[in-house]
């Protein structure tokens, strides 16, 4: 089985390229939707953020108000830190679980934190999602968020040119939906017909796959 991350920054598209793949028949998953889970009341994690941050995180029905939690940790460092702290090892034993479910076809793992948490080598090979800056920002406006929260989002993050360096892939998302939908297509069939040669050599995996897309 192949795994592949998508990794980038907010708004730059990575779900809609997770989808992309899912149509091409590829098992998919995201690592926010893991998140989500161990994030409902009740739960371990969210007994364990309760206890550091409070009751003042919570929803009237005791479930997490995330939007609250998201405004402190991204206007408070430190807050981001400890929030961290909780929930990158819980995401990434969940992770890890999932990962080592067997699956027929290449399955492919949105992860906004890769880099920053050095889970690259969890995966054979990492697609890159970038847009511009501006285009981020301009999205984020977009869903409502407030100008002032989205520079306060965006500068919370690694830019996502410092994360192009570990692309076996790059794919720039500000160029049309179909120019998007044209690199996604190229690599699927890099993966599926390694797939194949593999498969007829009956050889070992682990080979190096693919090679980067940049303009």
């Amino acid at each position: 089985m192949q795994r592949i991350a998508i990794t980038g920054g907010v708004a730059e598209g990575k779900t809609t390229v997770l989808r992309m793949f899912e149509s091409l028949g590829a098992q998919t998953m995201s690592s926010d939707q893991l998140a989500a889970t161990l994030l409902a009341p009740g739960t371990e994690v969210w007994e364990q953020l309760i206890r550091e941050f409070g009751q003042a995180i919570t929803a009237a029905d005791g479930a997490l108000a995330r939007e609250r939690l998201a405004a402190l940790a991204f206007g408070d460092p430190a807050v981001r830190r400890r929030l961290n702290r909780i929930m990158h090892p819980a995401v990434v034993q969940a992770l890890q679980a999932r990962l080592s479910e067997p699956s027929p076809t290449p399955i492919f793992v949105e992860v906004p934190l890769l880099i920053e948490v050095a889970l690259q080598g969890m995966f054979d090979a990492v697609v890159v999602v970038q847009a511009t800056p501006a285009l981020q920002r301009q999205r984020l406006m977009a869903r409502g968020v407030p100008p002032q929260r989205a520079r306060q989002i965006l500068q919370a993050q690694l830019p996502t040119r410092c994360k192009t360096p570990f692309a076996d892939w790059v794919i720039r998302t500000h160029r049309s939906l179909e120019y998007v939908e044209a690199q996604a297509r190229r690599i699927w069939r890099t993966l599926t017909q390694q797939v194949y040669s593999v498969a007829q050599r009956n050889s070992v995996s682990g080979v190096k796959i693919g090679q980067e897309y940049r303009e």
